[in-house]
């Protein structure tokens, strides 16, 4: 829940969007129960929530990857198999259940349940 107070709303009225809209994101995270990224554990099953930022799609091989980013970082879900899903687009908020693994330093769900909000 916001705080009202006069610095709370000094520091939401000059902060950049980019800022706010991350503020937000975190919030709605924890509001539905969710975890952040930022405090999730590698290796453990986390249920997510976030913005869908980029799809990709690699049909030769069959996986689909999209960017999903909480406010508080960026997660790559990786579907093997796949090569679209429809209801996936950028722009859409979605909760993911899945096991957090870490892919060159960055972290990666790989099949990972979803649901769109």
């Amino acid at each position: 829940m916001s705080d009202g107070s006069l610095g709370s709303r000094l520091r939401r009225f000059f902060a950049s969007h980019e800022e706010l809209e991350a503020a937000e994101l975190r919030e709605q995270s924890v509001d539905c129960g969710a975890e952040t990224l930022a405090s999730a554990k590698p290796r453990s099953r986390v249920t997510l929530r976030g913005t869908i930022t980029s799809l990709t799609s690699d049909a030769k091989n069959g996986w689909l990857e999209a960017e999903v980013t909480d406010g508080t970082g960026t997660v790559r879900l990786v579907w093997m198999g796949r090569d679209h899903i429809q209801c996936l687009i950028p722009g859409r908020h979605v909760r993911i259940v899945g096991r957090l693994a870490s892919e060159d330093g960055k972290p990666v769900i790989y099949n990972p349940d979803f649901e769109l909000l």
